[in-house]
């Protein structure tokens, strides 16, 4: 099996993947969420909003808007074409760094990135990349999470080893072709390439997160619907857990996940603790200290290699008291998933 050519090229696109959907509510408080289907657990838990009644209980009505990845989200955000966002931890620290007028909100899903190589290469350890090129994407976690890595095993990128710039589609095929050593990546496409025996892992990161982005206009004047969001996520996140085999459905419905298989779905899932929470209550959204110690290094590398004009503070660019009263809440509380009515 090979990934769909198509379904990997979305992953570049800067513009919509489908006209905006909207959760069956008859009334309710409009809340305009731009998202994507590439990442692990946060897709299945958007597809929960979009596809349960969740959010109508919440007296919410959400106009799902799927982009192909987080910078487009970020554009709709500036744009004032949606309110709030799904992005990865990164690219929350670039919108930071060009101090837009949005805020962090919450911690939404944690996944996996990873440096792997080729089956035909023989490589079998980081150390063995000296004198090797590594393909990826630049200016993602994924790649400062390979240089650490490769820093790690004693190589000095430029001068042990080198980092190569390449498209995801681009990179895809020459995995497939066994055309290139080594690469970086994320899930689920971590787990595609192992599973399909394209690849094995050098090096594995677990930190990378989904972070929850608002403008800021909306957390001032809607501070109240911004609350019932995180409540109406933390359930969709829960009730996830509880119906993998549902919602990985949903996750490969839509590209750039459209056929992936479930097994390869549910490996990489698995790498986020919420994707078996024993109940709500441990589903925690809050961004922690640790959290953002992980987005400020993100910022220091950002500067440091010139992709950000300089390093923000993050704690500058993050509302954590909304997140953290709904933690609370949600450890009093409890939630029966099953409850919960599929409307779509």
């Amino acid at each position: 099996m090979t990934i769909p050519r198509r379904g990997l090229a979305g992953l570049l696109s800067a513009t919509a993947l489908a006209a905006p959907r909207i959760t069956r509510a008859a009334e309710g408080d409009l809340v305009r969420f731009a998202w994507t289907n590439t990442v692990s657990v946060s897709a299945q838990v958007q597809h929960t909003l979009m596809r349960t009644n969740i959010a109508e209980k919440h007296g919410l009505r959400i106009q799902m808007i799927q982009m192909a990845s987080s910078p487009p989200v970020n554009e709709a955000l500036l744009g004032n074409a949606a309110d709030m966002g799904s992005v990865s931890d990164f690219s929350a620290v670039t919108m930071m760094a060009a101090r837009a007028p949005v805020l962090t909100v919450s911690h939404q899903s944690s996944f996996r990135s990873a440096i792997l190589a080729t089956r035909r290469s023989g490589i079998t350890k980081t150390e063995d990349l000296r004198g090797k090129n590594v393909f990826g994407v630049f200016g993602i976690t994924a790649f400062q999470n390979a240089q650490d890595a490769v820093r790690r095993a004693g190589l000095t990128p430029g001068r042990d080893m080198n980092f190569v710039n390449m498209g995801t589609p681009e990179l895809a095929d020459a995995v497939r072709a066994q055309r290139i050593d080594a690469f970086f990546t994320w899930d689920p496409w971590v787990s595609f390439f192992v599973q399909q025996g394209f690849a094995t892992i050098l090096s594995e990161n677990p930190t990378p997160a989904m972070v929850l982005e608002a403008r800021k206009a909306f957390v001032d004047t809607k501070p109240d619907v911004l609350k019932r969001f995180l409540r109406a996520h933390a359930e969709a996140m829960y009730f996830a857990s509880k119906n993998h085999e549902l919602t990985n459905g949903w996750f490969r419905s839509l590209d750039p996940a459209r056929g992936l298989p479930v097994d390869v779905i549910e490996t990489a899932s698995n790498v986020d603790p919420h994707w078996n929470a024993p109940s709500i209550g441990a589903i925690k959204q809050a961004l922690t200290p640790e959290r953002l110690a992980i987005m400020q290094a993100l910022a220091k590398w950002g500067a440091e290699n010139r992709l950000l004009q300089s390093e923000p503070r993050v704690t500058d660019y993050a509302n954590i008291a909304i997140a953290q009263a709904v933690d609370e809440e949600n450890a009093a509380r409890q939630f029966d998933a099953s409850g919960v009515t599929v409307t779509g």
